[in-house]
């Protein structure tokens, strides 16, 4: 864990000027919430594929990294408040490549180059797809680890 907070921090401590910037980064933002949203969207882009999803899907909306609740935040409040570390600039570019990635997905699907759109969803999407993730959880671990240290 402590890995985590010198690449995100650039310092494997947390002090107590870092632990009131975390505590105000993260009013807004159930992190577990947005762990299990973005895990559903390969489900979701799967379903698409198959012929299985009555949901309709729009490659110009889903391009934009600023439309879900995690995108929101990222660009609201943790980027003004986590915005100068490695580790918050690492999760808003592999957010932004997860949404670029589902849309050419179904971008590809929409003009019936299915094999493609696979392809991006099982390589790409999938890759950013699980940064995003990896990243979420080590932001979840320094969550926790402040909140711990403010007992």
């Amino acid at each position: 864990m402590f890995g985590f907070f010198k690449n995100f921090f650039g310092s494997s401590t947390i002090d107590s000027e870092l632990n009131a910037v975390v505590g105000a980064a993260m009013e807004g933002l159930d992190i577990q919430t947005a762990m299990a949203a973005h895990e559903n969207w390969k489900l979701r882009l799967q379903a698409y594929l198959e012929g299985s999803s009555s949901e309709q899907f729009s490659p110009e909306i889903i391009c934009f990294d600023n439309h879900c609740d995690l995108g929101q935040w990222i660009h609201g409040k943790g980027q003004a408040n986590l915005g100068k570390f490695a580790g918050f600039t690492a999760l808003l570019e592999h957010h932004k490549m997860f949404h670029y990635a589902a849309s050419n997905v179904v971008a590809l699907s929409q003009v019936g180059k299915d094999a493609e759109a696979r392809k991006i969803l099982d390589g790409s999407f999938s890759a950013f797809s699980k940064a995003v993730g990896e990243d979420l959880e080590g932001l979840y671990s320094i969550v926790e680890h402040s909140r711990s240290r403010m007992r």
